[in-house]
């Protein structure tokens, strides 16, 4: 996997947290919290497809990072997210771009966790094998 492959990962993990939810309020939650009754079966639709983007994507990351890699990007998020604001970088009464940094965070987190087997493949050689369960 060449470079391409992991900013075409990259960019549909921006693209699928941006567009779930954004604090500028083109997104599907602000559609989905705008409701007024019409066009339901396409909602359900839309929600049904996300869901399913969601938990191959959230299963990727899982298998691929561990609990103790999961847990190790998470607080890289956290600890940056608290040491910008801290520092000063993010004023605290700006939720505006609070909310673009903490997306930023997570999508680079979600890109790392379902590019990490295809990294560790071309460093170590060793593949990422699921077995079925049981």
């Amino acid at each position: 996997m060449k470079s391409f492959g992991y900013l075409i990962r990259t960019l549909g993990c921006f693209l699928l947290l941006f567009a779930t939810w954004n604090p500028s309020g083109y997104s599907y939650a602000a559609w989905i919290g705008g409701d007024d009754g019409t066009r339901l079966s396409v909602r359900v639709a839309v929600s049904v497809i996300l869901l399913a983007i969601y938990a191959a994507y959230l299963r990727i990351a899982w298998v691929a990072l561990g609990a103790a890699g999961t847990a190790a990007a998470l607080a890289i998020l956290v600890t940056g997210y608290v040491s910008l604001r801290h520092v000063g970088l993010l004023a605290p009464d700006a939720p505006f771009w609070s909310g673009y940094l903490v997306l930023i965070l997570a999508s680079l987190v979600l890109s790392v966790g379902v590019s990490w087997s295809h990294f560790k493949r071309r460093i170590s050689g060793q593949s990422h094998v699921l077995s079925p369960p049981p």
